[in-house]
C-alpha cells in the first residue's frame, strides 16, 4: 500500500496551515474571480483541438510527496492568492502569458464539496491546496476514501462562501496562498459568451510554464512539515 498521509496527519497539516495563515495575516478578502495562467499555445490547443473545453489532467507531484491526490485524480488548478495590499491578483505569472479569469461562483458553490489536501512551501511562500468536487463523483469518492479533510463551505478559515441577502460570495484568507484543484471540465467559449470568464494577457516571468512533474515541498521547513 502507498504511504499516504493518514487522516490524523492531514488534520495536523490543516491545523498548521490555519495557524500559519492566522499568524501571517488574519484578514479575508472578497474573491470575485479565480484565475489560471498558461502559455499561449495551451489556449490555442483548447480552441483548435478540444472544442473549447479545458479538460482536467492528472495531478502532478507538486507539494507533499505523501499527498494521496498526487498522480491519482484529475483536475485543473486555479489561483486564489491575491496580493495583501492591493487585494488583486498578481500582474505577472510564472506559468504563462495568458490568464483566464473565471467567476468564483462557477468554481465554488453550494453544489460542491471542498476538501483540504496539502500545505507546503518551495522557497518562501506557503500554499494551501484545496480540492473541489461534485457530490458523489469519482473524485469526491476518492477524497472521502483517502481521508482528505472536508471543509464546511460557509465556515472554514481558508476559502468560503458568505451569504448576504440570499446571494453567495466567495472570500479567501490573506494569510496563505490558496490554490483550488477543480475536478471538472470547463467550457471556455460558454464562460466567455456569458461574461463569466475573461481571457487576458499577463506578464510572464521565469520559465513561463509549470514543471512537468511539479516541485516537491521543501523538506527542511518546520512550518509545513509534520
Amino acid at each position: 500500500m502507498p504511504n499516504y498521509l493518514t487522516a490524523d496527519e492531514i488534520y495536523d497539516l490543516y491545523e498548521r496551515c490555519v495557524d500559519f495563515a492566522e499568524e501571517t495575516d488574519d484578514r479575508y478578502a472578497f474573491l470575485p474571480q479565480m484565475w489560471r495562467d498558461k502559455p499561449e499555445h495551451y489556449w490555442k490547443d483548447i480552441f483548435e483541438k478540444k472544442r473549447g473545453f479545458m479538460i482536467p489532467y492528472m495531478k502532478d507531484f507538486n507539494g507533499d510527496k505523501r499527498s494521496a491526490i498526487n498522480g491519482n485524480i484529475k483536475g485543473l488548478f486555479f489561483s486564489c492568492g491575491i496580493d495583501r495590499k492591493s487585494k488583486r491578483p498578481p500582474y505577472f505569472s510564472y506559468f504563462g502569458n495568458k490568464r483566464l479569469f473565471v467567476d468564483a461562483g462557477v468554481l465554488l458553490n453550494e453544489s460542491k464539496n471542498l476538501y483540504f489536501a496539502d500545505f507546503y512551501c518551495h522557497y518562501y511562500n506557503h500554499y494551501a491546496t484545496l480540492v473541489v468536487t461534485n457530490e458523489g463523483s469519482k473524485q469526491d469518492i476518492f477524497c472521502r476514501n483517502h481521508d482528505l479533510y472536508q471543509l464546511d463551505l460557509f465556515d472554514n478559515p481558508l476559502l468560503f462562501l458568505y451569504n448576504h441577502r440570499g446571494r453567495n460570495s466567495v472570500y479567501v484568507t490573506l494569510g496563505v496562498r490558496v490554490e483550488l484543484f477543480f475536478t471538472d471540465k470547463l467550457n471556455i467559449p460558454g464562460l466567455l459568451s456569458t461574461g463569466r470568464g475573461r481571457l487576458m494577457n499577463v506578464q510572464s516571468r521565469g520559465r513561463g510554464r509549470s514543471r512537468k512533474n511539479g516541485i516537491p515541498k521543501k523538506d527542511v521547513c518546520n512550518i509545513c512539515n509534520l
